[in-house]
């Protein structure tokens, strides 16, 4: 796979799509999740392939919280069990995982892999994988707000007060599923990103469909409010 021409160090992706998906496939919601996560690990294999250094994926928003509570349950166990099977893909890839979000609102045991999996990859270095879960960028600088007004605080070192201190600047955004909307992603990191939105629904999105989004980015003229 062809690195990109341009330089593209940082793609955020909302991954949409699955619950539509299990309807048109007559599968259960929890099998359309299942499905988004399979694609999820695809999609990490292509950036590396890519020479691509950071991903974020938005896994889970707070606002998703609201959501039925069986769909919920069979979220955070997918989650647990995908977190737990896929060690050994982390280690072989060098991936460095690293979560965002308040997760101590995910049950105990989630979070707890989540934890195990940071600090059993923090020494990787061929991909910083970050994945959101119970995120949402407006809380995300609301409680970093109310942590920061308690000390002296300049343009420089606000971002520390973040979940999403560790991210990069954003080049590219991809959404799938249809809808043209931030769904209150990120909303810090993507001030100057290309957004890329596709009716591919997340557990089709493929290599062609990744590939398609890189040659979009790259058929680009960023100017960054430059003339």
């Amino acid at each position: 796979m062809k690195s990109p021409k341009k330089n593209l160090n940082h793609i955020a992706i909302i991954m949409d799509g699955n619950r539509t998906w299990s309807k048109k496939n007559s599968l259960s919601i929890k099998e359309g999740h299942k499905a988004g996560v399979k694609t999820a690990k695809k999609v990490v294999k292509y950036t590396i392939d890519k020479g691509i250094k950071n991903i974020t994926l938005f896994a889970l928003s707070n606002e998703n919280l609201t959501r039925p509570k069986l769909e919920l349950k069979n979220l955070f166990e997918i989650f647990f069990y995908s977190f737990a099977e896929e060690k050994n893909f982390l280690y072989e890839n060098k991936i460095k995982v690293k979560f965002i979000g308040d997760l101590n609102k995910l049950p105990k045991k989630l979070k707890e892999n989540a934890g195990f999996l940071e600090s059993s990859t923090k020494k990787n270095k061929n991909l910083n994988l970050f994945i959101a879960l119970n995120y949402g960028g407006k809380q995300d600088i609301r409680q970093a707000v109310l942590k920061a007004s308690k000390e002296k605080v300049n343009k420089g070192n606000f971002e520390k007060f973040m979940y999403s201190k560790d991210l990069p600047e954003v080049d590219l955004l991809i959404r799938t599923g249809g809808f043209k909307r931030l769904s209150n992603f990120v909303i810090w990191q993507i001030s100057y990103a290309e957004l890329y939105f596709t009716n591919v629904l997340w557990p089709n999105f493929n290599k062609s469909s990744f590939s398609k989004s890189i040659d979009w980015y790259d058929s680009l003229d960023r100017k960054f409010g430059k003339s």
